[in-house]
């Protein structure tokens, strides 16, 4: 009988696999989702600003905000905050979004003013063309 007992004992010290494996993923939270960084002279869509928020490009420019919005990670849990680029002129805006990129290209001079659709008059940005 003893020897049944021991051999239990050595079984359910093999099956637990001697820890946790810190490479793995856990499976049971979802692929977390990534900050991206904006190319040089773009805008981070971040939580509660854009930044910059005011930016001065030459006719032609291309302008890219990317959404820097995660805190946490994967293992822990992850907050990301959804928030849009929404011009105020009516003009090609982002989607509602809470992570990723959207770029705008500015044909004509002027002076363009934006908002998150989430937040309003609290996260303004503003592009002027020359």
């Amino acid at each position: 009988m003893k020897g049944v007992f021991a051999l239990l004992a050595v079984a359910s010290l093999c099956a637990c696999g001697g820890g946790y494996n810190s490479t793995s993923p856990n499976t049971n939270n979802s692929t977390p989702k990534v900050n991206t960084a904006p190319p040089a002279g773009g805008i981070s869509v971040t939580n509660n600003q854009f930044s910059p928020a005011t930016k001065t490009v030459a006719v032609g420019t291309s302008v890219q905000w990317a959404w820097n919005t995660c805190t946490g990670d994967a293992y822990n849990g992850q907050t990301c905050v959804s928030h849009s680029v929404t011009f105020d002129d009516g003009s090609q805006s982002s989607p509602l979004q809470d992570e990723g990129s959207f770029t705008k290209s500015f044909a004509t001079a002027g002076t363009f003013t934006y908002h998150c659709s989430v937040h309003g008059a609290a996260m303004t940005g503003t592009i002027t063309v020359q």
